[in-house]
């Protein structure tokens, strides 16, 4: 009994800890005309050389649009042998012009690394966990909100202080409309921190959903 109330606890532990999102949006500014571009096919760019970083990004970014109702690609699907990174010369630039016509793109959304600093952090690690609970799971234990919020608690003993050296990066996100006057194609620009990320997967899936939240106020 004693280890099943031990595993319990470790586990709405690490259910809490996992909830705590490194990704977060800092800033975001937009054009009081923005037109609706749900309507309009989409490009998602990710600039970078790392190629499963772009794909990852450019594909959860796709996902989580499509699901809102937009109608959004891949540039790695339109462009499968380009580096978004490249400086493109006046024919290329009217190269990539041209394919985005035929392909019917009219908005992009570009993503690009701005910024990153390193820095210093402590944490504090748990080594062991005790766990109290209510002695019998009945309707009195239900009744009092109070009883409730005091009788379940997770305490741990000893700690354990880590520090390490972590990241932190910046990530500027650009929306232009391909079909308004030059002046007027800037749309959108969504500013996201994400400190300290884990798994290019997490950090990924959680960007683009916080992204397309701030594209849908």
């Amino acid at each position: 009994m004693k280890t099943i109330k031990k595993m319990i606890g470790i586990f709405m532990v690490l259910i809490l800890l996992s909830s705590c999102s490194s990704v977060r949006i800092t800033d975001s500014w937009r054009n009081l005309e923005v037109p609706e571009i749900k309507d309009k096919k989409v490009m998602i760019v990710s600039k970078t050389d790392d190629q499963t970083v772009r794909i990852r990004f450019e594909k959860d970014l796709v996902e989580n649009l499509n699901k809102k109702g937009y109608q959004s690609v891949e540039s790695y699907v339109v462009f499968p042998n380009s580096s978004p990174t490249k400086e493109l010369s006046k024919s290329e630039t009217l190269e990539i012009k041209e394919k985005l016509k035929n392909y019917g793109i009219d908005v992009v959304i570009v993503t690009v690394l701005k910024h990153s600093e390193e820095y210093t952090k402590t944490t504090n690690k748990n080594n062991s966990f005790h766990t109290v609970y209510p002695s019998y799971y009945g309707l009195g234990y239900y009744r009092g909100f109070y009883r409730y919020y005091g009788t379940i608690y997770v305490d741990s003993d000893p700690v354990t202080v880590i520090t390490e050296n972590v990241k932190k990066y910046t990530l500027e996100t650009v929306v232009y409309d391909l079909t308004q006057p030059k002046e007027k194609q800037l749309l959108s620009v969504i500013t996201t921190e994400i400190d300290d990320p884990q798994t290019l997967g997490t950090v990924s899936i959680d960007f683009s959903k916080k992204v397309v939240k701030e594209l849908n106020k």
